[in-house]
């Protein structure tokens, strides 16, 4: 008799526990492309198999193999596309490869990506300085700060350094457009080139450049 009971014992034990465990959900990181140039924008989309009520954390792996935690995502659906606000650039971004790995409801998942560079992408906090010029906020001269930068960060070129500075007023238009994101990089960046090399504006040899303010913990 003993060893039965002690079998609908052991059987009331191990069965109960078997059929409360929690299964973790699928999850699926899918990235719109596996190369990206500067002036793009990291763009995926989060694939659950069940809305389980907890955010998705997202974390990056860069070329050094460093991890760092990206965002956190509200997941109401079983896709949740996710676009970056800023696209890359060459002074935040180096080219190589990098891993996003999703975690969500005990699952993990990864994707690779590569940034090829190729293109033109300029840093986000320089959209900043750009509205308080086209607002009137900024005198050109420091606005031109910002060029520099970009110049002493091989984004744009000056092949031919002016005596002066001269920005033309219009060109307020299309850097407010794309301070607002209605223009990519690559459009700015390039109609900035080519102004440049036409001497429309002319940047002097000796422009102070943001890497030079006298404070170097200054947030843009």
């Amino acid at each position: 008799m003993k060893p039965i009971l002690l079998l609908m014992l052991g059987a009331c034990i191990v069965f109960p526990g078997s059929a409360f465990a929690q299964s973790t959900p699928d999850i699926e990181l899918k990235l719109s492309s596996s190369i990206y140039n500067y002036g793009d924008k990291l763009d995926y989309t989060i694939v659950v198999s069940e809305v389980t009520g907890e955010d998705a954390e997202i974390f990056i792996i860069d070329t050094f193999e460093n991890k760092s935690k990206l965002l956190t995502v509200a997941i109401n659906s079983e896709e949740s596309r996710v676009i970056a606000p800023f696209a890359f650039d060459s002074v935040i971004w180096m080219k190589g490869t990098y891993e996003l790995e999703l975690h969500y409801s005990g699952s993990i998942v990864k994707s690779e990506f590569s940034i090829r560079g190729g293109t033109i992408g300029i840093p986000y906090y320089v959209k900043d300085i750009s509205k308080l010029w086209t607002s009137g906020q900024m005198p050109e001269k420091e606005f031109a700060k910002s060029l520099q930068f970009l110049i002493d960060e091989k984004i744009l070129f000056n092949p031919k350094p002016g005596g002066e500075l001269s920005i033309p007023e219009w060109f307020k238009a299309p850097t407010l457009w794309w301070s607002n994101n209605q223009i990519p990089d690559t459009i700015y960046g390039s109609a900035l080139q080519f102004l440049i090399d036409e001497r429309v504006i002319t940047i002097p040899i000796d422009q102070q450049s943001l890497s030079q303010e006298s404070s170097s913990d200054k947030t843009l």
